[in-house]
């Protein structure tokens, strides 16, 4: 969100004039204290969809067992809600211009309901469970870019910062709050029975919705303006195909196989698609206004970090659960508090972004500050991490990344919206937080992957070692028998039982070198988005003394 905007840029198409006209009168309409009404409602079911996307990381590891699924088949829970979120985003903005705010978030209260329903009764049943996490990715997705929305559009300058940080302070409280209570509800009940949580919650969302959003349209409703039915196929189409390839592609051999490689260019065809379609002059209602994305240098840098920040958020989110509960062997109550310690760090970060560092060094230094931060972060934890890293350390550490989080995404957005005309804001910032969980869709997908192929490589090393220090590890081998043979009794194998132990050990040993290597891959990336950052100030800088130079 852009918390300090100047004017909108001057070079602005009649159809930003005409909108920006229709936005500034809809919104006259409201005063201050029925904005907020309006913001905190939103902003109430916005926080139950964060933190239950966040908290769904807590129950992978039961979800898995009692659905009897691997841990590819288990990623696809995550997979098909972000695919579901940017699918619903693809809609966002026809459906609000089409049916009005009130009428979409509705509506989006229902889908997501079905889908969380859906996830309760899914129990055993793998297939039910993917279903219900689409339907509710689909219904989820439309949370977060209208309360930003609105945020930017009904809170002008300096009016935002107050705004934003009471918005922020009910997401914290939901994001604290969730992860831990998952986590009881997995250990004292079932799996399942945590996603009933979000039940009384979207109903009372949904009656502040209906009572204080207006009726109404905030952006207008063009009957000349057909539906851009080719955009939305082309698009969605492209992210099925990109989906289904790559995370199939690792345990298919790739272009040995007969589908992943026509998946993969059936899917850059119908991208490019998209980019033509979308791009034309003559395309009045796009699915996003790539016209308005691409004349901006800063909104182009912002998007290609914010892109590296989804990656290591889902990529993050997705390990973190898994090393509690496999190598350290924490509670699902435990392991959702330190989620929290996390999301606690993320809240902290995003108000220290908001209210002390960007009015100082603005967005781009911002964004420079929370990568080189977040790479430092992603170090610590990698190099801390053992089978027994100490309660207290992980608690920090785990705080110390959601902190450094928050000053890149204050950043970007700050710089993807600063100076945004208000016809523009509907959708720079639906693509921005396309863009995001795009990001965060690549990143579980790469992390699932490249798990697959490390714990291979790291299984086959340790046995390779164990073989050649064959003395030692049939030392190792008696001792476990022994321990095994004078605390079990007489019904059991001593041999056997040394054998499992060894192989529990070698897996525990693979999987947390595995999650260091991932982890590391996350800390190489934050350096990338700096570099991404650099390119584009250089450009930016450039278009700027370039657009002065044609002025004199």
């Amino acid at each position: 969100m852009s918390f300090l905007s100047g004017a909108a840029p001057g070079t602005l198409e009649q159809w930003e004039l005409e909108e920006g006209q229709y936005i500034n009168r809809s919104l006259s309409q409201l005063d201050m204290r029925a904005r907020m009404a309006v913001l905190l409602s939103v902003g109430l079911v916005t926080g139950i969809e964060i933190s239950n996307r966040m908290a769904i990381n807590v129950l992978l590891p039961d979800m898995q067992g009692n659905v009897a699924a691997n841990s590819d088949e288990i990623s696809w829970a995550i997979t098909l809600y972000n695919l579901g979120f940017l699918c619903s985003m693809a809609f966002a903005s026809w459906m609000t211009r089409v049916i009005g705010a009130r009428r979409h978030l509705l509506y989006s209260i229902g889908f997501y309901t079905i889908g969380a329903l859906g996830c309760f009764l899914s129990a055993h049943n793998l297939t039910t469970l993917l279903i219900s996490r689409t339907i509710m990715g689909f219904g989820g997705g439309a949370f977060i870019v209208r309360v930003v929305i609105l945020a930017n559009l009904m809170f002008p300058g300096a009016t935002r910062i107050g705004a934003v940080t009471r918005l922020y302070a009910v997401l914290g409280i939901f994001q604290i709050f969730y992860p831990p209570a998952q986590g009881y509800i997995d250990d004292q009940l079932h799996w399942n029975y945590a996603f009933l949580l979000d039940m009384p919650f979207l109903a009372i969302g949904a009656m502040l919705i209906a009572r204080y959003v207006p009726k109404g349209y905030l952006f207008r409703r063009d009957p000349e303006k057909q539906t851009d039915y080719v955009g939305v196929f082309s698009l969605v189409a492209s992210l099925v195909c990109f989906q289904v390839a790559t995370s199939r592609g690792q345990r298919d051999y790739w272009f040995e196989s007969n589908w992943v490689g026509p998946t993969l260019v059936a899917g850059a065809i119908l991208f490019v698609i998209f980019l033509w379609w979308d791009s034309r002059p003559n395309n009045l209602a796009p699915v996003f206004h790539l016209r308005v994305i691409w004349r901006v240098a800063s909104i182009r840098t912002s998007l290609s970090v914010v892109l590296v920040v989804g990656a290591i958020l889902g990529g993050g989110l997705y390990v973190v659960p898994q090393y509690l509960r496999y190598v350290q062997d924490y509670s699902a109550t435990q392991t959702g508090g330190f989620i929290s310690c996390w999301t606690g760090g993320l809240m902290c970060g995003l108000l220290v972004a908001l209210r002390l560092v960007i009015p100082r060094i603005h967005g781009a230094w911002t964004m420079a500050l929370g990568l080189v931060m977040t790479s430092a972060a992603c170090g610590l934890i990698l190099y801390i991490w053992t089978p027994t890293t100490p309660t207290w350390l992980l608690a920090l550490a785990f705080f110390a990344q959601g902190f450094s989080l928050g000053p890149v995404l204050v950043g970007a957005s700050n710089v993807a919206t600063l100076n945004a005309a208000p016809a523009d804001v509907n959708d720079i910032t639906t693509t921005f937080f396309f863009v995001r969980q795009l990001g965060n869709t690549m990143g579980v997908t790469a992390a699932t992957v490249l798990f697959d192929q490390r714990m291979t490589v790291h299984s086959t090393f340790l046995l390779a070692q164990a073989n050649a220090l064959d003395p030692t590890t049939r030392t190792t081998l008696q001792t476990y028998a022994n321990l095994i043979h004078r605390n079990g009794g007489g019904d059991v194998n001593p041999a056997l039982g040394a054998l499992q132990l060894f192989q529990a050990s070698v897996i525990t040993q693979s999987r947390l070198l595995s999650y260091i290597d991932i982890y590391f891959g996350l800390a190489f990336i934050a350096l990338v988005g700096l570099f991404f950052l650099w390119i584009g100030q250089v450009r930016a800088r450039s278009e700027a003394h370039h657009a002065h130079f044609h002025l004199l």
